[in-house]
């Protein structure tokens, strides 16, 4: 016999502007540090045992658990 399970997350979408420390990025991580510039975010992310660091615009938008 198969058994699937099925786990129901709510995914959120938010502007970068309204990211926290703390929030988890989908398929990321925890995000631990926020640096703003004048056109990007860059964004400390916990991920595989590492700090990463990842840019993003301004104007995107991420999903978070």
């Amino acid at each position: 016999m198969n058994t699937i399970l099925e786990q129901h997350t709510m995914f959120k979408i938010l502007e970068m502007a309204e990211l926290s420390v703390g929030d988890r990025l989908i398929n990321l991580g925890e995000i631990l540090e926020i640096d703003e510039s004048d056109y990007n975010y860059s964004l400390v992310i916990a991920r595989m045992g590492q700090r990463q660091v990842w840019t993003f615009h301004k104007e995107s938008a991420l999903f978070v658990e």
